[in-house]
C-alpha cells in the first residue's frame, strides 16, 4: 500500500512540474510582427525598431521575475507598468523573451545613436535596495561581465557612458532578436 501511495506522489509531483515548465515556456514565448514593429507577450505587447540592422525592444521589459528578482523603482508597482522592471544582472541575462537577448555593448553602440531607442531615464536600484537616478539617467545592462563581481552597464544621461557596475545592483533591460 505505501509503495502505491509513493508511487502516486511520484505520478503528482511529475505533472505538477510538466505543467509548471510548460506555463514558464508559454509565459516565455512571444510573437514578433515585423509590419506592426510590436513584440506580443503574455504580459503585454512591446513597440520594436529596426537599429542598425537589428530587431530592438523600443521599451523597457516589464516581467516579474518569478525568483523575485524583479524590482519597481520605489517598490512601487505602477513605475513597473509605467517605465519597466530593474533586474540584477544575473537575472537580466536570462529574462529576455525566447528568440531575444541581451544586447551587446557594440549593440548599444549603434542603437544609443538612434531616436528609435527611445532611452528612458528610470534610474537603478542599488544593492542596499535604495533607488536612485528617476528622471536623471538610464541604466541598462549588456551582455558582458567584467569580472566576477561587475557588469558593463550602459548609462545614458547627458552623454552615454559604458561602466562596470556590481552585479546585484538592478538596471532596465531592453532585448534585441536573436536573427542573422
Amino acid at each position: 500500500m505505501n509503495r502505491i501511495f509513493a508511487s502516486l506522489k511520484i505520478v503528482t509531483l511529475a505533472a505538477v512540474a510538466a505543467a509548471f515548465l510548460a506555463a514558464c515556456d508559454q509565459a516565455n514565448s512571444c510573437t514578433y510582427d515585423g509590419s506592426a514593429n510590436t513584440l506580443a507577450c503574455p504580459d503585454k505587447t512591446y513597440k520594436t525598431a529596426n537599429i542598425g540592422g537589428k530587431v530592438w525592444m523600443a521599451e523597457n521589459l516589464v516581467r516579474h521575475d518569478i525568483g523575485g528578482n524583479s524590482y519597481c523603482y520605489g517598490d512601487v508597482p505602477a513605475n513597473c507598468e509605467k517605465n519597466g522592471s530593474l533586474y540584477p544582472f544575473e537575472t537580466a541575462t536570462r529574462i529576455c523573451p525566447e528568440g531575444w537577448a541581451l544586447p551587446t555593448r557594440a549593440d548599444f553602440e549603434t542603437a544609443v545613436a538612434s531616436s528609435a531607442f527611445n532611452a528612458q531615464k528610470v534610474g537603478f536600484r542599488y544593492y542596499d535596495g535604495k533607488y536612485a537616478d528617476e528622471n536623471v539617467s538610464a541604466s541598462y545592462w549588456t551582455a558582458e561581465s567584467f569580472d566576477e563581481a561587475r557588469a558593463t552597464m550602459v548609462r545614458i544621461d547627458t552623454a552615454t557612458a559604458f561602466e562596470h557596475f556590481n552585479k546585484s545592483i538592478a538596471a532596465s533591460v531592453r532585448c534585441v532578436a536573436n536573427r542573422n
